[in-house]
C-alpha cells in the first residue's frame, strides 16, 4: 500500500492508501492518490481528467494511444 495524504503541524491529514498494484496497472504509474477512483482504477480514460492532465500536467493526445475514453 501507498499513503497519500496531507502533512501538517498536527500530522497527517486527508489520508488515502492505494494499492501500489493499481499503481502500477496505469499506463503512466501516477503518484496522485485523486488520479484513482476508489475502486483502483485510474482515471485516464475519464474525458475531464484527460484533458486536465494534459492542460496542467503536459501530456499530449498522443500519449493516450490505445486508452480508450470510458462511456
Amino acid at each position: 500500500m501507498t499513503t497519500f495524504g496531507t502533512l501538517t503541524e498536527n500530522g497527517l491529514t486527508d489520508v488515502r492508501e492505494i494499492k501500489q498494484s493499481d499503481l502500477q496497472r496505469c499506463t503512466f504509474t501516477i503518484l496522485v492518490a485523486d488520479h484513482y477512483r476508489e475502486d483502483g482504477s485510474c482515471k485516464c480514460n475519464d474525458k475531464a481528467h484527460r484533458a486536465m492532465m494534459i492542460k496542467e500536467w503536459e501530456y499530449t493526445q498522443e500519449d493516450f494511444k490505445g486508452i480508450p475514453l470510458k462511456s
